[in-house]
């Protein structure tokens, strides 16, 4: 009897072990930077920003037609503020997408580390030491996030008001 609970309990430890060591780590890294930048959602929203851009870009060449017969002093002035404008817009528009992307890559690697037990999921920039090969799962995130589709706003619309026109 000895002998049978003695192989029953190594089997079982064996078995405990093998199943342990197949589950992914408790904590894991990502490259977060690698996965917005080379999944379908990064490159979707470096595409919306593109159109973004383009509407950006054509407002401020309507401005300049606007006032193409102004005193160079008081076009660049208008220049300048337009331009500011428009800069500002951009960069809403841009943290907008990056906010959209994230987003989707945040709800899937909560999926992925629900799934398999994982208790920790930290971006890889912030690991200072360890076993890089086993605690990154960078590929299987990008993977998932590939599969994704994310919703960016709308386009944004120019108006350009002529100052001097009532």
């Amino acid at each position: 009897m000895r002998k049978f609970s003695f192989l029953f309990i190594a089997v079982v430890l064996y078995a405990f072990s093998a199943s342990v060591s197949m589950a992914a780590p408790a904590v894991v890294s990502v490259d977060m930077q690698r996965i917005v930048a080379e999944s379908e959602p990064g490159k979707q929203a470096a595409q919306h920003l593109e159109k973004v851009r383009q509407v950006l870009q054509k407002g401020f060449d309507e401005l300049r037609k606007v006032h193409e017969k102004d005193s160079e002093e008081e076009r660049n002035k208008i220049y300048a503020e337009g331009l500011s404008v428009l800069n500002r817009q951009m960069e809403i528009e841009r943290q907008s997408a990056m906010r959209a992307v994230n987003a989707v890559v945040v709800e899937e690697i909560e999926k992925w580390r629900k799934k398999n037990g994982v208790q920790l999921v930290i971006p890889r920039s912030m690991v200072i030491t360890g076993d890089f090969n086993k605690a990154d799962y960078t590929n299987t995130i990008l993977s998932a996030v590939n599969k994704r589709k994310v919703k960016f706003a709308d386009l944004p619309k120019v108006t350009i008001k002529d100052s001097k026109k009532k």
